[in-house]
């Protein structure tokens, strides 16, 4: 049996605050219903998934960095606010 696929997603800035900000515009679903979500789709796909959430942009590049160390296989990134402003996540 092969080992199953690592997959991390990144999670942006204010996205741990989904389901409490401004829920009209955003939403209910917090970020820990989402986490769940992508967990349980991935496990019945026979893979791993971990989940992560910063707010700062150093701690971001430093997890996409220790992904190779950890041989993970994909990355899925929501960078947020940083889809315009950050060239160190692009």
């Amino acid at each position: 049996m092969p080992d199953p696929l690592r997959i991390l997603v990144i999670h942006g800035p204010n996205l741990n605050l989904l389901g409490a900000r401004e829920p009209a515009v955003y939403g209910r679903e917090t970020l820990a219903d989402i986490d769940r979500r992508l967990t349980a789709t991935a496990k019945a796909a026979g893979a791993r998934l971990k989940a992560y959430q910063s707010n700062h942009e150093r701690r971001l590049v430093d997890r996409v960095q220790q992904a190779a160390l950890e041989a993970v296989d994909f990355i899925i990134i929501n960078p947020a606010a940083y889809t315009h402003t950050s060239v160190a996540l692009r």
